[in-house]
């Protein structure tokens, strides 16, 4: 049984935050760390969420996708961490994407809490 991580602020996920605090024309844009390694496939599965696996978490925190991310989004962020859901709608060796009723949290913590224990 594995764990799977997502990074959020507020209610939202981070990918997401991204989008509405960095329009497309920030100039924040251009340091932004490469991410095409991520499979872009949520749009397939409207209403679904996604979340980390263990390698694709290490890759996002390593790549410095995450600390680009939070330098420019409004607010804190926290990881959720959720144990193996029953019902996961795809997976690749990134992430899982499930319907948000498949999420059970198990431990979520502020982001630099979160960074010193992995």
């Amino acid at each position: 049984m594995g764990e799977y991580y997502r990074f959020i602020v507020g209610k939202k996920g981070i990918y997401e935050k991204v989008e509405l605090d960095c329009l497309k024309t920030d100039l924040r844009k251009k340091t932004k760390p490469d991410g095409s390694w991520l499979t872009k496939i949520g749009k397939d599965y409207p209403g679904a969420i996604s979340f980390w696996t263990k390698e694709g978490m290490m890759k996002y925190v390593k790549s410095g996708l995450s600390n680009w991310h939070a330098s420019v989004v409004e607010g804190e962020v926290e990881v959720i961490i959720i144990k193996e859901p029953n019902n996961i709608l795809y997976r690749d060796k990134y992430q899982i994407i499930i319907l948000p009723t498949e999420v059970n949290i198990k431990e979520k913590l502020k982001l630099n809490e979160f960074l010193k224990k992995v």
